[in-house]
């Protein structure tokens, strides 16, 4: 059933629904699929927000970026990409010559929310390792989301959660414009 020979890489900002989506498409297409972030904790042997706590973000960026640019060369499949893996548009071009870019856009309220409910996400925390109040983390989240927009619009396919009723709607869509991308 599969006619898709290009990787696929999901990107958008933190809590869009990328992963979720990633998955979908691998089952669905049945294809190989791969989580960036758990792929840094498997060959680093830490969580994320370990990562985070014990090396810093400069660190966990370096190593985000190695292992991205390893899988563009040794996984054929889908790849669901953190929030903040698209650094340079040297990283996004490579990307898009590889394989395809979709961009996965969710509600900011959604995103917030989800952010809010997660304990795994090193944002929520200040330094003090305590959650930081609503405010604080919107504002946080803004600057993010507009200092890492100019990467997610180049993708070469854009899906807006909040236009599909359901998870099966969105992930036929992206399935229908995948075939019409390759």
């Amino acid at each position: 059933m599969n006619s898709i020979d290009r990787n696929i890489y999901v990107t958008g900002f933190m809590a869009s629904g990328k992963s979720t989506l990633a998955r979908s498409l691998a089952n669905e297409l049945d294809l190989p699929y791969k989580d960036l972030d758990k792929e840094i904790e498997i060959r680093e042997r830490q969580t994320i927000q370990e990562i985070f706590d014990q090396k810093g973000e400069a660190y966990f960026r370096n190593k985000e970026h190695a292992t991205l640019i390893d899988l563009t060369k040794t996984f054929n499949g889908i790849v669901s990409l953190g929030g903040g893996a698209l650094q340079d548009q040297q990283l996004v071009n490579l990307l898009k010559t590889k394989g395809i870019l979709i961009g996965v856009q969710a509600p900011f309220d959604d995103i917030v929310q989800r952010v809010q409910s997660s304990t795994e996400r090193p944002i929520l925390y200040d330094k003090e390792g305590k959650i930081k109040s609503e405010a604080t983390l919107k504002t946080e989240l803004k600057t993010l989301y507009s200092n890492r927009l100019r990467f997610y619009e180049q993708a070469q396919i854009t899906l807006d959660t909040s236009e599909f009723e359901s998870q099966q709607e969105l992930v036929k869509a992206a399935i229908d414009k995948i075939k019409r991308h390759v």
